[in-house]
């Protein structure tokens, strides 16, 4: 029975490991509000075999609202570390919250690593509140 166990807690922990922790950076500029232009996306430790990116934005403040993302597809596969462009989502709606002056929403990516069938082999993901004081915050404290 004890190496059943352990034998199960190898395979269990074996499958974690297999899914690699995919890095997700951005940076919201002022041009975002109210825009369907995706800001630039920074991904690092992409796995090797990945050739579908899917990227999906969801507002942490109103589950209601979908802001799509987009897929990037290369057959070659994607290097470790990738730009995804600004604009270059294409089902992607920007965020246009109402308190945009005041507090505004706090936004998060999600991105998936694929392979050819589909399977997911990493996945992370990045947010950062929106707002007109956040924006110009984080432009003021990235240019020193």
């Amino acid at each position: 029975m004890r190496w059943l166990i352990t034998a199960l807690l190898i395979c269990l922990t074996g499958s974690v490991a297999a899914q690699a922790n995919l890095q997700v950076d951005f940076r919201w500029l002022m041009a975002n509000h109210c825009n369907n232009n995706s800001p630039a996306l920074k991904l690092k430790n992409i796995p090797p075999g990945t050739t579908v990116l899917r990227v999906q934005m969801i507002d942490l403040d109103n589950n209601k609202h979908d802001h799509g993302g987009g897929e990037l597809v290369q057959a070659q596969g994607f290097p470790a570390d990738f730009l995804i462009t600004a604009g270059s989502l294409d089902k992607y709606k920007g965020p246009c919250p109402e308190n945009f002056t005041t507090l505004g929403h706090e936004y998060q990516f999600n991105v998936s690593a694929l392979d050819s069938n589909n399977k997911t082999l990493a996945s992370g993901s990045a947010k950062a509140p929106f707002s007109a004081k956040f924006v110009i915050l984080q432009g003021v404290i990235g240019n020193q």
